[in-house]
């Protein structure tokens, strides 16, 4: 189905590259013009807002063009399953992730789902294991993520395994693992009772912050490339990329400082 281009909403975490390239988004506009057919994007619907998980470039060449709407796969599902969707995407299709995008993805995973077991996650996202349980280590000794996967009964990282062949994204059913204990989620009727926890604006979420960190540990930094004669391209590059709260503080001290320079 075809979605509004306003409706589609690129700020839930769901970026799992490490940067949109602008050249590959002139690209894909320029095949657009031509009448190419892409794919669609895929969208999670939670009810009322639809987040997008797979499509970032192909979004781009559109709003690029001004089209008013474009070809979306769409499917029940909170934001937390379009972050989790979206972190195995373009492991088989796409343009070829870099390293960067790889850590990135592993990363982003383990903070979503810590209590999930390394062969699941490297699993879904299509890098080895020893990868996933390189990056846990590292975000456990910044204090970023719990001490895991382990649970309350003693089930071990084998036992997490046997939960992960569950059906694609879209079926009646598939199988989850939170908080240490693996059940089955029906996705149809996901979004039509509780609605997605939400930030809320003017408010810190508890987790934007940089952790608390012990002496000699490093601070978790991003890497990206903006385009610094095109102030709307690094705008978006951004959005995509950053945390809305860590955004909005990073605007604020902009503002502040520009302000400052006024009065001298």
């Amino acid at each position: 189905m075809k979605l509004k281009l306003k409706q589609i909403r690129c700020d839930g975490g769901t970026q799992p590259r490490t940067t949109i390239y602008d050249k590959i988004v002139e690209e894909y506009a320029e095949a657009m013009r031509e009448g190419a057919t892409f794919p669609p994007l895929t969208v999670f619907y939670d009810g009322k807002d639809h987040w997008l998980a797979d499509g970032f470039h192909r979004l781009g060449a559109a709003m690029n063009l001004k089209l008013d709407s474009i070809e979306c796969d769409v499917h029940q599902g909170t934001l937390e399953d379009a972050q989790w969707f979206s972190f195995s995407v373009n492991k088989s299709h796409g343009m070829r992730r870099t390293n960067e995008d790889k850590a990135r993805a592993v990363k982003a995973a383990l903070r979503h789902s810590p209590q999930t077991g390394d062969r699941e996650i490297a699993r879904h996202i299509g890098v080895s294991q020893p990868m996933v349980s390189k990056y846990r280590q590292e975000l456990k000794e910044a204090g970023v993520i719990p001490e895991g996967p382990t649970t309350q009964d003693g089930a071990s990282d084998k036992d997490y395994q046997r939960c992960d062949d569950h059906p694609s994204v879209g079926e009646a059913a598939r199988v989850v693992t939170r908080k240490g204990k693996a059940y089955q989620m029906k996705v149809g009727k996901i979004g039509k009772a509780k609605k997605p926890n939400r930030r809320k604006f003017g408010g810190i979420a508890k987790d934007a912050a940089v952790p608390t960190r012990k002496s000699g540990q490093m601070i978790p930094t991003l890497t990206i490339s903006i385009a610094l004669n095109n102030p709307q391209a690094a705008g978006r590059t951004l959005v995509s990329n950053c945390e809305e709260v860590y955004l909005r503080a990073m605007v604020a001290e902009i503002l502040s400082v520009l302000d400052g320079r006024k009065g001298k």
